[in-house]
């Protein structure tokens, strides 16, 4: 009896040590003479498991011993790579002409595998034409070639990224869409870098953590995203459990005259948001020490939208005529209780905001004026 059980026991161990075990075998051409080396990828380093010298037939094995999806890499001693996501238990068979290892690439037994590939094959492409255009537009000398070829330009990346949203809206239970989104042009540039993108991180976070909460990449994900959230929430920039439009929150106040000015009008300028009082010496400070930053760009794509936190009218209009201040006044006279100061949460005074041209990202807060003139200089200069 002692003898079935003990049986039993190391059947259960094997059994359970062969489902965590990850394999990924195959062939690959034209490698002869090639090491490869088979590597995991984690989030902060590059770990190298095995290595095998490939002989003419390019037939290859590795195994790893996982509970979780792991990212790794077949790399080569040429410098080509191949990409892989592997399941625990998988066994993957891939094969792969080491040429031109994105097109010739097929792999069975691993989906990940295939949806690594799959965008890897489609960034590379379209990497490829980007690369391309870029240097037909350095040598070009017409304006209207490099007109045409910037609109194609923008018409690619506009393509990639429809791919890209596509691709993770498809497969945001995969970690493949961690990939996805942190895709970068060779400029530095990423694929997902506007504001109502967030909702693409929202997505994949909610969807992976579900399925794979332990794994190194979906918790540094989900604390980035929670980052980000929370900056843009506590500014209220950004809703992703509700349909709004997307931009800043907008700001319609009256000026000294009782004319309504609607901040937006101001789009296709750099905006100092600034909210104050003429009770606050802070404030009052920090105006006077504007002056000198307006005076110098006003006249070059900048602009001040000041926001008084005041009850008394009057007091608000002689304090902007005694202080010279030539910038766009307007006031509020509902604080404490500020449409205007909740929007962009407002916690002490001042507090300002320099606000982008297309009036839908915000640069830096609270900003100084020495910092400002600094920003601006390299924004107009």
């Amino acid at each position: 009896m002692k003898k079935i059980i003990f049986q039993f026991i190391v059947l259960v161990i094997f059994v359970s040590c062969s489902k965590d075990k990850m394999q990924v075998k195959g062939r690959i051409d034209h490698a002869s003479g090639n090491t490869v080396y088979f590597e995991e990828v984690d989030i902060n380093q590059i770990k190298t498991l095995d290595s095998l010298d490939l002989k003419s037939n390019g037939r290859m094995k590795f195994s790893d011993k996982s509970r979780m999806p792991k990212f790794y890499q077949l790399r080569f001693s040429n410098g080509k790579i191949i990409n892989l996501l592997l399941e625990p238990g998988e066994k993957a068979t891939i094969s792969a002409d080491l040429d031109n290892p994105y097109k010739s690439f097929s792999v069975s037994g691993s989906e990940g595998t295939r949806l690594v590939n799959q965008l890897n094959r489609e960034f590379n492409m379209v990497q490829g034409h980007l690369d391309s255009i870029a240097l037909l537009f350095d040598k070009a000398e017409s304006p209207a070639l490099k007109d045409s070829l910037s609109r194609e330009y923008e018409r690619i990346m506009n393509n990639h990224r429809k791919f890209s949203i596509t691709f993770i809206l498809t497969c945001s239970n995969s970690l493949a869409s961690f990939m996805a989104l942190y895709q970068q042009y060779n400029n530095g540039v990423y694929v997902f870098n506007k504001v109502r993108d967030l909702q693409y991180f929202k997505i994949v976070t909610d969807s992976l953590f579900k399925y794979y909460p332990r794994a190194k990449q979906v918790i540094t994900l989900k604390k980035n995203t929670e980052t980000l959230l929370n900056e843009y929430h506590s500014q209220k920039l950004l809703s992703l459990a509700r349909d709004v439009e997307y931009g800043l929150p907008e700001i319609i106040l009256p000026d000294i005259s009782g004319k309504e000015v609607d901040m937006k009008s101001l789009k296709g300028k750099y905006v100092l948001l600034n909210f104050w009082a003429t009770w606050n010496d802070e404030s009052n400070s920090l105006n006077l020490a504007l002056k000198d930053v307006y005076k110098k760009y006003r006249g070059k794509g900048f602009e001040i939208y000041n926001v008084a936190l005041d009850k008394s009218v009057s007091y608000w209009e002689k304090a902007v005529v005694f202080d010279e201040m030539n910038w766009i006044n307007v006031i509020d006279t509902t604080f404490p209780n500020s449409k205007a100061a909740a929007f962009y949460n407002v916690q002490a005074l001042p507090s300002n905001y320099l606000i982008d041209k297309d009036f839908s990202t915000i640069i830096a807060k609270n900003i100084n004026p020495a910092q400002l003139d600094n920003k601006l200089a390299g924004l107009l200069n």
